[in-house]
């Protein structure tokens, strides 16, 4: 590594400590001075000896067009993976792999494996509606129902066939995604009432409330400002104790605050033109963004390509 990009992934970290954590920042001049912020301290990451996730040769098309090419990566039991990299390159597209999702795209076909929890995701006895209340996943813009917030929590459950109190089950799933005490007195006020960082939160709540076992979140702060985000990225922290997350971002900071591991996807492009995405470093995030192994990984976590 060069001394200037030594130089550029010093600065990286010490931006990756600062904006989100400074959600009482309310002007420029409240902001911390980057040149005094401290490093950021990189999460430990657990081994890997209890994989949630384990994929081999993973390859996915659309039609003839292969959008991803031969991903090889485990991932853990309650750890947050970051996957990062350029758009179109692949990100979303595996991670809809994990629960399944791209089955719903009629031109969608996977092949390699899928491994969760030593049993084959894509195994021909394997319920993809089961898989997805299993594996949840939040999307990049919130998605509320047009329900109460109440409804928006208490609907999975009811369909699912819950037998509890409903009641306690809204409380303590809306505690769990830090937003009961702001909304505990308008529980039947519509959801699209809320601002946009308490309906992402409400979409985290309405996942966790099935009781799956991963969580998958596709930029789930990218339409959000950064005391929202600063409040999601508290969350995931907190939900990392009892679900295994993995979270596509298009901020590095970001992958660098709250995840134990990172993935960096980049598109190749082939002889005649065609493109695909390709994982090309996964690791533990304090090397990613330290060490990395791969010149393309440090050229992207320094700027030289975006």
């Amino acid at each position: 590594m060069t001394p200037e990009s030594s130089r550029r992934l010093h600065r990286l970290r010490q931006r990756a400590l600062r904006s989100s954590r400074s959600a009482t920042a309310t002007s420029p001049s409240d902001a911390p001075d980057p040149t005094t912020t401290p490093q950021v301290a990189f999460r430990d990451a657990p081994s890997l000896t209890s994989p949630v996730f384990e994929v081999g040769s993973l390859s996915v098309f659309y039609g003839d067009h292969e959008a991803v090419r031969d991903v090889n990566m485990t991932i853990g039991d309650r750890q947050i993976t970051a996957m990062i990299g350029p758009s179109g390159c692949g990100k979303s597209t595996v991670i809809r792999c994990f629960n399944r999702m791209n089955d719903l795209i009629p031109t969608a076909r996977v092949a390699g494996k899928i491994r969760y929890h030593d049993e084959n995701l894509y195994g021909k006895d394997v319920d993809p509606i089961e898989v997805r209340r299993r594996i949840g996943m939040v999307f990049q813009k919130p998605n509320p129902f047009p329900k109460s917030i109440y409804d928006n929590i208490a609907y999975g459950p009811r369909v699912g066939g819950f037998k509890g109190n409903l009641d306690d089950l809204v409380e303590e799933t809306l505690t769990h995604a830090a937003l009961w005490e702001e909304v505990k007195d308008k529980l039947k006020t519509s959801a699209l009432a809320l601002s946009g960082g308490q309906q992402q939160r409400l979409c985290i709540a309405r996942t966790i409330a099935v009781k799956p076992e991963v969580i998958l979140m596709d930029e789930p702060c990218s339409a959000l400002d950064p005391i929202a985000t600063a409040k999601i990225e508290d969350l995931m922290e907190h939900l990392a104790q009892e679900f295994t997350i993995v979270v596509v971002t298009h901020n590095m900071q970001q992958a660098a605050r709250v995840s134990h591991r990172t993935a960096f996807f980049t598109t190749d492009v082939g002889g005649e033109g065609e493109r695909h995405g390709r994982l090309v470093e996964y690791d533990e995030t304090a090397r990613i963004f330290s060490n990395p192994s791969d010149q393309r990984t440090e050229d992207y976590i320094t700027g030289r390509i975006g």
